[in-house]
């Protein structure tokens, strides 16, 4: 058995009035092969029960119970720093994984590099694909491969991609804590929801970490139910079903990712895609929420701050296997 095999994994789970999803998901822990070291629910406040149905029913789970919703990406920081296992698997409560899920995940950590590994979400139904990896699109957004697609076999190859659907991600704690802010936090906080998990692959990249895909590793995702067709569409569609508050935070997490990561170069050569991405979701808010776009104008503190971190990460040393290049699955 590899070494990275043997090793410790923590799992964070991260929960918002999500009882009946979480009970399906803790169980699927109980049945890996591969137990985790560790398993914290940090629970953001909910208001239907979560956190006595998981003290009643899973005892072998420590319970986090935060008096407030402080959102997903603190509420990992929390879950992680109170962990200390060297692999962390960040887990939605909507998910369900296979038996096999850690063991095929984690020999790809026997490479130095890897700071990242994603298996293959399906959505229920067994059939949809959820996410196969995410990839880095030229607007600038993460795209989960294969999402709302029939499994057809596009994806049963193992490779590298550009990062994990949060949902189910697991990652080596030395890279994480290669790109934590101070306070060991290692989501941007400032992210709240959303986006985190691109923004978290890109910082690791441009560290030298890779990420990569193994399809033996299969989990279930609830995301989204089972709609097919034109992915712009249906990712338009999804936004407007989105309350304002999502939205808000959906559009400024995209600017903040792009402050924070991209270069100059790679950006003016994607700047087409960028503004036409710009102008259809500033149309869509304009006509459905405009709002979002006075909350935006009025985020000026935020987009400094990233440029703020930015210069942090600038700072920061770079992981010494790395052997350079694009990242894999950017659009170019």
């Amino acid at each position: 058995m590899s070494a990275a095999r043997r090793a410790p994994v923590a799992v964070v789970v991260v929960s918002w009035n999500g009882r009946e999803h979480l009970a399906g998901c803790l169980a699927s822990l109980a049945g890996l092969e591969r137990t985790p070291a560790e398993t914290v629910v940090v629970d953001n406040a909910s208001t239907d029960g979560t956190v006595a149905m998981v003290e009643e029913r899973f005892p072998w789970v420590r319970v986090r119970a935060l008096s407030e919703n402080t959102g997903f990406c603190r509420a990992n920081n929390v879950g992680i720093a109170a962990t200390s296992s060297p692999f962390v698997l960040v887990l939605n409560p909507d998910t369900r994984l296979t038996a096999g899920f850690l063991e095929h995940l984690l020999p790809a950590f026997e490479a130095p590099d890897v700071g990242i590994a994603a298996g293959k979400l399906l959505r229920f139904d067994g059939r949809t694909l959820d996410s196969c990896g995410q990839r880095l699109a030229r607007s600038r957004q993460p795209i989960d491969r294969g999402y709302g697609r029939l499994d057809r076999g596009r994806y049963e190859r193992d490779e590298d991609v550009f990062g994990a659907c949060g949902a189910a991600a697991l990652y080596r704690r030395a890279a994480l804590e290669s790109i934590a802010d101070p306070g060991a936090r290692v989501f941007d906080e400032a992210f709240f929801a959303f986006y985190e998990d691109l923004d978290v692959a890109w910082r690791m990249r441009r560290l030298g970490w890779r990420a990569v895909y193994r399809h033996r590793a299969v989990g279930y995702h609830a995301r989204g139910g089972t709609a097919r067709g034109n992915r712009a569409v249906r990712r338009f569609a999804a936004l407007l079903g989105r309350s304002a508050a999502v939205r808000y935070h959906i559009a400024k997490n995209r600017y903040l990712a792009i402050l924070r990561n991209d270069t100059p170069g790679a950006y003016l050569r994607a700047l087409p895609f960028v503004l036409a991405r710009d102008v259809a979701t500033a149309a869509i808010l304009l006509a459905t929420a405009p709002g979002v776009l006075i909350r935006l104008a009025r985020s000026g503190p935020l987009f400094r701050a990233a440029l703020a971190k930015r210069a942090l990460d600038a700072a920061r040393p770079r992981l010494q296997t790395d052997r350079g290049g694009h990242p894999a699955g950017d659009d170019r």
